[in-house]
């Protein structure tokens, strides 16, 4: 079953623990707004010490691909609301 994401953050750290499997990841829903590459490595670097400590290369390698495969969105940079996690982050699809 396909899940959606709604953390980057915590989606990712789920997927280095082994919670969920990074090829059944349709897409995360972030709630970042972020638009530059240099805004990225800001937040790769933070998530790393903050997130995703127990691997964090490996983090951020499965960011970077979720990234490319066009598998991150953000709709805040079209003026929508970042989704609530406060009832978990993960849909199943």
């Amino acid at each position: 079953m396909k899940k959606v994401g709604l953390s980057i953050s915590f989606c990712i750290a789920d997927i280095i623990r082994g919670e969920v499997k990074e090829k059944d990841v349709e897409k995360i829903i972030a709630s970042t707004a972020v638009v530059t590459n240099a805004d990225w490595e800001g937040i790769i670097s933070r998530y790393k010490k903050i997130y995703w400590s127990d691997d964090p290369e490996k983090g951020e390698a499965i960011f970077r691909r979720l990234l490319r495969e066009g598998k991150i969105e953000q709709p805040r940079l079209q003026g929508k609301p970042a989704h609530s996690i406060a009832t978990g982050h993960w849909q199943e699809q």
